[in-house]
């Protein structure tokens, strides 16, 4: 009998701890169901973070492109504008009085010594654009016509000398 109780409590230990051990791995295997919950979240979580990281790539690459490509408009149209602007580009319109007959003439007018034979005050740019020459448009029925246009608005005696006439563009 002796042996009997002794099997009959090797038996109910034997119980005791299979179930203990049953009831660990059912804490572990809680404790692995949620950890891979969390890692599948985390799987997710990391995919929408790279696909929102690729997405915002894309828009920063295409900001640059849109950047770059009017940085180079932008460029492009200074220069434009300080080729218009230059002061040697400049034209001035002698008059817009004009005949169906007449052309476009392109006359350059200098006068070295403006300051001192028709105006003191006048700013040091205006002063050299006079002594590098002026481009007028003058409307006339030839060469001798717009000379005499020019010369009428800008006579010799005060300094004044026709440099240059050109058929106009126009």
């Amino acid at each position: 009998m002796l042996v009997a109780f002794f099997a009959f409590l090797g038996f109910a230990v034997m119980a005791v701890a299979f179930a203990n051990a049953i009831g660990h791995l059912k804490r572990a295997e809680r404790t692995i169901a949620k950890l891979q919950a969390r890692k599948e979240h985390q799987v997710d979580r990391i995919r929408r973070l790279g696909m929102l990281n690729l997405r915002l790539a894309r828009e920063i690459r295409d900001a640059r492109h849109r950047r770059d490509v009017m940085q180079g408009a932008l460029e492009e149209t200074e220069n434009r504008l300080h080729t218009a602007l230059a002061r040697n580009n400049r034209m001035y319109i002698l008059d817009d009085r004009r005949t169906p007959a007449d052309s476009g003439w392109v006359v350059r007018v200098a006068n070295g010594d403006y300051a001192a034979r028709v105006n003191p005050n006048l700013e040091r740019f205006a002063l050299e654009s006079w002594r590098q020459g002026r481009r007028f448009l003058v409307w006339a029925l030839d060469e001798h016509k717009a000379r005499d246009k020019v010369t009428a608005r800008y006579p010799d005696h005060k300094g004044f000398v026709i440099e240059s006439v050109e058929k106009g563009y126009v």
